[in-house]
């Protein structure tokens, strides 16, 4: 159900891009001391996660970051920081080969990548038990959240979900950050991207699995030529087409069932508006909250001194909150 956003930011930071560059901008919240656990696969392959409070029984919160994402995230130092301020637990999950260490196996994380959120949230079912567990993704992890939420339905076994600035439709979202001024968001990312595949594969090992070489990686251009080229070969897609259709959350949201916000802001300046799923579209379990400005996990309302705002942080946490 469509709900109404209170974000309003002050009258000098409506603009999209100054939203989505305020927090990187903004000096970096320390982090809280963070424990390690590697997750092995039932491929073989494995997940690190940085654990806050780990021993503590408490409503505990899966993290799940967005493209090229780490601990060193703003917005995952924020919500860290509130978690440990609440005395809850927390826990960041990495998708694979994002924890500073190459994964083992040649494929590589990627917006649909929900099997691993599985066996992520049975893992901690089994190690942590916790009473209360909910989970939160940002972009590329909101949308493998909603994923897993669809494919899942009544198994899916949390309390509730938030997944914010989801790129609801993968093939439309890899088309509109070609435009305009979002070009700077696609070189910066698609850059990351290129040079992690580079460093994870020696140039006969490129050579051998994409018929590519170091140069031809770092030639690509767009999100689309990547995803066809690199994504769509080593995670057993056809091409940047089927891959997109398969992954795109899109398609799973009529069939979740378990509680659910989504908080979307309509300038987000890394896809167009186009996306936003209609209310027909949202089983009555699903929030959805669209602001006017806000752009890209970025929802900065009334910055401190120090230039940090909790916003977004407050807005997830009380909404779990609801349901302790």
């Amino acid at each position: 159900m469509l709900k109404e956003s209170h974000f309003d930011p002050p009258w000098w930071l409506k603009n999209r891009h100054l939203q989505t560059f305020w927090a990187p901008l903004a000096p970096k919240l320390p982090l809280p001391k963070l424990t390690r656990q590697r997750l092995e696969l039932s491929d073989g392959d494995f997940i690190d996660m940085d654990w806050v409070n780990p021993e503590r029984d408490a409503p505990t919160v899966v993290l799940l970051h967005g493209l090229e994402g780490d601990a060193d995230s703003p917005y995952l130092r924020r919500m860290l920081f509130q978690i440990q301020q609440r005395r809850w637990r927390g826990v960041l999950v990495y998708w694979r080969g994002c924890s500073g260490e190459v994964n083992r196996l040649d494929k590589t994380y990627h917006s649909g990548r929900s099997d691993d959120l599985d066996e992520v949230i049975a893992e901690i079912h089994a190690s942590k038990a916790p009473e209360k567990l909910f989970v939160a993704g940002y972009s590329l992890g909101a949308n493998v959240l909603l994923k897993w939420l669809g494919e899942q339905g009544e198994r899916a076994s949390i309390n509730a979900g938030c997944a914010v600035s989801t790129p609801f439709n993968l093939a439309i979202c890899a088309d509109s950050i070609e435009q305009g001024f979002s070009k700077i968001y696609k070189f910066y990312l698609l850059n990351s991207m290129k040079k992690r595949i580079v460093q994870k594969f020696t140039p006969e090992r490129l050579l051998e699995l994409l018929n590519l070489s170091p140069r031809d990686v770092m030639a690509i251009n767009s999100f689309r030529e990547f995803d066809n080229r690199v994504t769509s070969f080593l995670n057993e897609f056809e091409d940047a087409d089927d891959y997109y259709r398969k992954a795109s959350s899109i398609y799973y949201l009529g069939a979740i069932t378990k509680p659910a916000l989504v908080i979307h802001a309509a300038d987000d300046p890394f896809m167009s508006p186009e996306i936003i799923p209609k209310e027909e579209q949202l089983p009555d379990n699903l929030e959805l909250l669209i602001s006017e400005h806000g752009g890209h996990v970025g929802f900065v309302s009334a910055p401190t001194s120090k230039g940090v705002s909790f916003y977004l942080e407050e807005t997830i946490l009380n909404y779990f909150g609801r349901f302790l």
